[in-house]
């Protein structure tokens, strides 16, 4: 379990403060600095964003399976019963491909005897940008 740290002053003295309510993520747990009075929730990763993270997660998968936007959005919408533009979709490929391109530049590599890499072609007004995947 991490430690919580208050975000403004940088303490360590938290109490829990209730929770935050949210229309399709559900609750989330709040917290209060002893020391300044500051109220915050902890950045998960999806902090601030509408739609729950398994959705999220699930289209990400989907995109690097090779599935358009558009075919995304209506699966989506088939299966679980949620509108999402496709326009949000690409978003969250671009966010959060980018911040685990960071956490595994941090990692170094370290490739066994096999492995599986695939290249997309993703098409950014009139640029063409390449998303490389690589599985060991």
């Amino acid at each position: 379990m991490k430690e919580i740290i208050c975000p403004h002053c940088k303490e360590k003295e938290i109490k829990k403060d209730g929770l935050r309510i949210t229309e399709r993520r559900g609750k989330i747990q709040r917290y209060r600095c002893k020391i300044c009075n500051y109220r915050f929730v902890i950045d998960d990763g999806f902090y601030r964003m509408r739609n729950n993270e398994n959705i999220i997660t699930m289209s990400i998968d989907m995109y690097i399976s090779n599935l358009s936007s558009r075919k995304m959005r209506n699966q989506l919408s088939r299966h679980l019963n949620t509108k999402i533009s496709h326009m949000s979709i690409l978003d969250w490929v671009r966010r959060y491909t980018l911040k685990a391109s960071k956490f595994v530049d941090r990692l170094g590599y370290n490739l066994g005897n096999s492995f599986y890499a695939d290249e997309t072609l993703i098409d950014c007004g009139g640029r063409d940008d390449r998303f490389w995947c690589c599985i060991d």
